[in-house]
C-alpha cells in the first residue's frame, strides 16, 4: 500500500492525539517506520500495517493509502541494524 498524501497521514495522527511513537506502539512497528511513511522516505507498506494504522486513526484505509501494482519487496531495517524482507501487497 502507498500513502496517498503524507500531510493527510500526519494530520490524521495529530487529530487522533498520537505521537509517532504512540502510533508505532499501537501498530506494532517502529517510530522510524511511521516517520518514514509521513515524510515519504518509505513509499509504501504492507496492507496489514496500512489497515492497522487506519484503524487506530479512525479512518478508512482508502482515505490514507492506495493499492498499487508492480510492488517489489521492500527491505525493512530495524533500529538494531538487522534486516528482513517484507512484501508490499499490490
Amino acid at each position: 500500500m502507498r500513502v496517498l498524501e503524507n500531510k493527510t497521514l500526519v494530520t490524521a495522527r495529530k487529530r487522533a492525539g498520537y505521537t509517532q511513537y504512540d502510533l508505532a506502539a499501537l501498530a506494532k512497528c517502529t517510530q522510524a517506520t511511521i516517520s518514514a511513511l509521513e515524510t515519504g522516505a518509505m513509499r509504501g507498506c504492507s496492507e496489514d500495517l496500512a489497515k492497522t494504522i487506519a484503524k487506530w486513526l479512525d479512518r478508512d484505509v482508502e482515505e490514507l493509502f492506495e493499492r498499487h501494482d508492480g510492488s517489489r519487496l521492500q527491505r525493512v531495517t530495524n533500529a538494531s541494524g538487522s534486516t528482513r524482507r517484507e512484501a508490499a501487497v499490490a
